[in-house]
C-alpha cells in the first residue's frame, strides 16, 4: 500500500554523469589495490614470523650440545695441547742445533784463519781461499746475530 501511494517504481531513475561513474570505477580501483597491499603486507609479515621462529628453533638445536659433539670437542683440545708440547719440544730442540752449528762453524772459520797463513798454497788458489773465508765468516756473522755465542 505504500508502494502504491509514492509509486517507487515508477520514479525516473537519474542518469549519472560519466565523471561521476568514472570516480566511483577509480575509488573501488583504489579500494581493491588498498586491500591487496594489506593482504601483501599481512602474508609477509606471517613469512617473517615464520622464518624468524625457525632461526630460533635452529639455534636452540644447535645450542643444545650433542654428546658426539663434545666428545670431538675433548678430543680436538688434547690434540691441540699435544701440538704445543710437541711444538715446544722442537723449538727447544731447534735452538739447540742451531747453536751448536754457530759455535762449530765459528771454530771452524777460527781454525781455518789461523792455518792460512802457516799452510803455504799456490799463488793462482790464494784469493780464491780468501773469498771462501770471507764468505764463510759472512755466513757465521749472519748466523750469529739470531744465535750469539757467549764467547764469540
Amino acid at each position: 500500500m505504500l508502494n502504491d501511494l509514492f509509486r517507487i517504481d515508477d520514479l525516473p531513475t537519474p542518469v549519472m554523469h560519466p565523471d561521476i561513474i568514472e570516480i566511483n570505477r577509480k575509488l573501488e580501483h583504489l579500494t581493491l589495490e588498498t586491500n591487496t597491499q594489506g593482504l601483501r603486507i599481512a602474508v609477509e609479515r606471517a613469512k617473517r614470523q615464520r622464518l624468524q621462529a625457525s632461526v630460533r628453533q635452529v639455534k636452540q638445536d644447535l645450542a643444545l650440545p650433542c654428546p658426539d659433539l663434545m666428545v670431538i670437542r675433548n678430543e680436538l683440545n688434547q690434540l691441540r695441547e699435544n701440538q704445543n708440547a710437541i711444538n715446544y719440544q722442537l723449538d727447544g730442540e731447534n735452538a739447540r742445533t742451531n747453536t751448536l752449528s754457530f759455535r762449530s762453524l765459528s771454530r771452524i772459520c777460527q781454525i781455518l784463519a789461523a792455518l792460512i797463513p802457516c799452510v803455504t798454497l799456490p799463488s793462482e788458489s790464494n784469493p780464491e781461499v780468501k773469498i771462501l773465508l770471507q764468505e764463510l765468516t759472512n755466513t757465521i756473522q749472519h748466523f750469529g746475530v739470531h744465535y750469539a755465542a757467549s764467547y764469540v
